[in-house]
């Protein structure tokens, strides 16, 4: 049964496209000589090989384990949550509700919460009061960007509680949505401006850095809530809601946040406009600096810090740890927190790209607040997808437009393909 609005009724990039003999996907992905059109992944450590766990899903976004080999997986524009068993697919969804689907509205963002007693499963989606994807002519438009906490019972996602309502207008591009569960057990969650740059003072907001604008109303940034909706303490930017619930802002679009399990930092990954993609270290009251900045303030000619909007102190600006000039739409990022392919690969961090299906692989350093990059990367900046020192990075390619990367609760990585409606485990030869 569809879940209909309530009363105070939330991976992806640039716009949707028809590709080849695919379904309609998000628009950084396309058919090139860098992804093979559905042959093999490959790897460039050759210990390393690929397993298809399920086929036949309708545009994959975001995977969430409940054990190993039991996970959930949400298809963008029907609106479902998957349930895959021992790389079976349940034969009916745990939930189908009605989601907006045009461009990047979709069924965004999954995590899940376990205790003894419930298990709590998170849910990002754009809904709308109608069928599915009836919005992509104007009519019957979303009514919001919103997350939900479900009960998981007998196979069915139920008792939905709405936690945030979060503005889907005016769209219908980044919305974000990569929720992830921080290790005091707080809800993080990306939204990105939802289109809402470049617009006019009553669009724009001060998490936009638009010292013009008006008060944030939830765009724009990393949230942070509890697993009942509630804001976490005072507020690290003010202790009005909504500006209470930022833990980041100044975020064009996020597909991809994650916790380094040594250092506790939080990283995401950050979509620039057609350049400049980032990868960036997410300290409390990070200031991203868009719309002013997207890649290094350097690249800004006479760029000034006060074009940046401070919150009277508490947001602070940083460049990215890395740059892709040329986009790669870098969507999840994750870091291995278990050793089966190696001491080599442990803790380290993991991030994919929708564009190339490329896989990359980054070594930390020993404070953990930057990346390891040597010889021509070592400015941070990655000039285009064959730039010189690139193989450094590159873990695997070959996976079509990729959505998602998890780690399972026995520590192997899982691909998200949403060109090929794939779910694929990396596992050692």
């Amino acid at each position: 049964m569809k879940i209909r609005s309530f009363l105070f009724l939330p991976f992806f990039l640039s716009t949707l496209i028809l590709v080849s003999n695919h379904e309609m996907i998000f628009g950084q992905y396309r058919e090139n000589e860098f992804t093979d059109g559905g042959g093999k992944p490959y790897f460039f450590d050759n210990s390393i090989d690929v397993e298809l766990v399920a086929d036949g899903l309708e545009l994959p976004t975001n995977i969430a384990f409940l054990a190993p080999n039991d996970f959930l997986v949400l298809e963008k524009d029907k609106g479902t949550v998957q349930r895959i068993v021992d790389g079976k697919i349940m034969e009916k969804p745990l939930l189908d509700v009605n989601v907006a689907t045009y461009v990047e509205r979709c069924m965004c963002g999954i995590a899940v919460s376990k205790n003894e007693l419930t298990t709590y499963v998170f849910l990002y989606f754009t809904e709308i009061d109608g069928n599915d994807g009836s919005d992509r002519d104007g009519k019957n438009e979303p009514i919001g960007n919103r997350i939900y906490r479900y009960e998981l019972i007998n196979n069915e996602l139920v008792n939905p509680v709405l936690l945030l309502d979060l503005p889907s207008k005016p769209g219908p591009r980044h919305n974000g949505g990569a929720i992830t569960i921080g290790p005091d057990n707080n809800l993080y969650i990306p939204i990105g401006d939802v289109d809402g740059t470049y617009q006019d003072d009553d669009v724009d907001t001060l998490a936009q850095n638009n010292e013009d604008g008006k008060k944030p109303d939830g765009r724009a940034g990393i949230l942070r809530i509890t697993q009942d909706g509630d804001p976490v303490g005072n507020g690290i930017l003010g202790d009005e809601y909504p500006t209470n619930l930022y833990y980041a802002y100044g975020i064009r679009n996020s597909f991809g946040i994650g916790f380094d399990p040594i250092s506790g930092y939080l990283w995401d990954t950050e979509n620039g406009p057609g350049n400049s993609d980032e990868i960036n270290l997410v300290e409390p009251g990070f200031n991203s600096g868009w719309q002013p900045i997207m890649g290094m303030s350097s690249s800004k000619d006479d760029f000034e810090e006060d074009e940046l909007f401070d919150f009277d102190g508490k947001g602070i600006y940083s460049d990215p740890e890395l740059v892709w000039i040329n986009t790669s739409g870098p969507t999840a990022i994750t870091f291995m927190n278990s050793d089966v392919y190696g001491q080599e690969y442990k803790n380290d961090m993991f991030v994919s790209d929708v564009h190339f299906g490329y896989i990359y692989h980054f070594d930390l350093t020993e404070d953990r607040k930057e990346l390891v990059l040597k010889n021509q990367l070592a400015n941070k900046i990655i000039k285009g997808p064959k730039a010189p020192g690139i193989e450094q990075i590159i873990f695997a390619k070959n996976f079509g437009g990729i959505t998602d990367i998890e780690i399972s609760p026995d520590g192997y990585l899982y691909v998200a393909s949403i060109a090929h409606g794939k779910i694929f485990k990396i596992v050692p030869k």
